[in-house]
């Protein structure tokens, strides 16, 4: 981390806004009430499968204090992230816009403290706003999302770091203590530096945002969480067909599943990622009980979220994410607990209308009375308020997309676009060519998934579309969200330099974003 940085801020008291308007998702069911102002809890987890969750079907019992606040929430079966990195997936989930508009289509800029935050917007309305962040690619200056924070608390205090470096982070133990702590539901530790907590006497409400980093490689969870054993799977020779380039991430996976030969067993990798996934499910139900013991669940508003998945061998990509925009990683869960207090509450249920964590934002502003984010561009596809379907699901089949970018760390660098409408998903692979001495798009491919019946994408039907596939629509959208980003032609030149500038600037960042999977 460049230079001493104060791992928590303190902030003048903000002023109050005096008139809100009338909640929206009150008058959709039919009442009219004032405006409440509701806490706000966000979970995000870093590296989190919807498919390894218990409450979306997972067999084993990775995550039962999740399965229980599903059981009282609205879980979204189908929602995605636009792009399986961090930082451009939660800076999409804070303002509402695809990667293409809010600028961070990678790890080496931070969010431009021109676009409009959630946690601003909150802070502007009164409510108190804290943040605990256990990845470091999200440290103050780096990830740019510390803007809006009341108390942002930063410090990755764990002795085990993510290898090969041993990049610091904060697991779950130590992560969930500091967000009761600033809850004032637990002791403070001193080193975080928090002098007062967000809850306070005059009831002002409270947004807190945890960052979870634990299912993210590598896996070494907890002795006490290593309870899963499957029986051994040996990762063989690749696939014959040659389709997709084998990548094995190696640096994720633990000594005791390799064996003598150096074969690597991927269940008992799998194995440990569970443990992992328990063992943040076991400090959520510490974080879940403290708010239910001291009745916090009656005014507060829930929601559990993932900034992407992880990649466990589907597609030839073992142990890692990024590198495609395959459901592996692009699938995460979404939970959203209303408040127990809250009017008209709709009973616990499954929404299965496709959904983006662009979305959150928007849903957000809607439910608790704040004026829209301002947008970049009114063209451009971008996130939209989903509160309506918190009641039911929108027959409307709105389009949600999905994109991977690369450097040119190889001549004709490969990008892609997806879209997904219903249970379609279109995903277009480009590449560029120059003529006449300019660069342009040259799409490779197409691949046509119906996620219905194949959620793993392992049978592309573009070849012999069936009859009831969109493929027109899919197509005409696709063709508007890649036409919107107008720097995808030069994307991985401009990627480089930017990398290429903090190889220079900050080399010491520059490793550890490789040694993290993420360069």
């Amino acid at each position: 981390m460049r230079g001493a940085r104060r791992s928590i801020r303190e902030r003048r008291p903000f002023a109050f806004v005096a008139a809100l308007l009338a909640a929206s998702f009150v008058a959709t069911c039919g009442e009219r009430a004032e405006p409440e102002r509701w806490n706000v809890l966000l979970v995000t987890i870093d590296t989190l499968r919807a498919d390894h969750v218990g409450a979306y079907g997972y067999p084993l019992a990775t995550t039962p204090n999740l399965d229980r606040l599903a059981a009282e929430s609205i879980r979204f079966a189908h929602a995605s992230t636009p792009r399986a990195k961090t930082t451009p997936a939660l800076c999409s989930l804070f303002t509402g816009l695809y990667p293409h508009e809010h600028g961070v289509r990678d790890l080496v800029a931070p969010l431009g403290k021109s676009v409009p935050v959630l946690q601003e917007a909150l802070r502007r309305a009164g409510w108190r706003t804290g943040a605990v962040i256990g990845n470091w690619v999200l440290a103050e200056g780096r990830s740019g999302l510390e803007r809006g924070f009341d108390a942002w608390i930063e410090r990755l205090p764990e002795p085990l770091g993510v290898p090969p470096d041993d990049v610091p982070q904060r697991t779950a133990k130590s992560l969930t203590d500091a967000g009761l702590a600033l809850l004032g539901l637990g002791p403070a530790d001193p080193a975080d530096g928090a002098r007062e907590p967000l809850a306070n006497a005059e009831g002002d409400p409270w947004f807190l945002w945890l960052h979870y980093m634990d299912p993210h490689g590598t896996y070494a969870p907890p002795d006490e969480h290593r309870v899963f054993t499957s029986p051994p799977e040996p990762i063989g020779p690749p696939a014959p067909d040659g389709r997709f380039k084998r990548r094995i991430a190696e640096y994720n996976v633990p000594r005791e599943a390799v064996d003598a030969t150096g074969t690597i067993d991927a269940a008992a990798v799998r194995d440990l990622y569970d443990g992992e996934v328990r063992y943040l499910d076991h400090e959520l139900g510490r974080l879940f009980d403290a708010l239910r013991e001291r009745g916090a669940l009656e005014r507060t508003l829930v929601i559990v979220t993932a900034d992407h998945g992880e990649s466990l061998g589907e597609h030839e990509y073992w142990f890692e994410h990024g590198l495609y925009a395959y459901e592996s990683t692009a699938h995460v869960p979404l939970l959203v607990r209303l408040p127990d207090a809250w009017p008209a509450r709709p009973s616990a249920a499954v929404r299965r209308t496709p959904v983006s964590l662009v979305d959150l934002a928007p849903t957000l502003c809607e439910l608790l009375s704040l004026p829209p984010l301002a947008a970049a561009d009114p063209r451009s596809p971008r996130g939209v308020s989903r509160v309506r379907t918190l009641t039911a699901d929108d027959t409307s089949e709105r389009a949600v997309f999905y994109e991977k970018v690369e450097r040119a760390d190889v001549e004709r660098t490969v990008q892609t676009k997806g879209v997904r409408i219903g249970k379609w998903k279109l995903l277009r692979r480009y590449t560029h060519r120059t003529r006449d001495g300019e660069r342009e798009l040259v799409a490779l491919s197409d691949e046509l998934y119906d996620l219905e019946a194949d959620p793993l994408e392992a049978h592309d039907v573009s070849g012999a579309p069936p009859e009831t596939a969109p493929l027109e629509t899919l197509q005409a959208a696709l063709e508007h969200f890649t036409a919107a980003d107008r720097e995808f032609a030069l994307l991985d030149e401009l990627l480089k330099r930017r990398r290429d500038e903090l190889e220079r600037t900050d080399p010491d960042a520059a490793r550890r974003l490789k040694q993290l999977g993420y360069w």
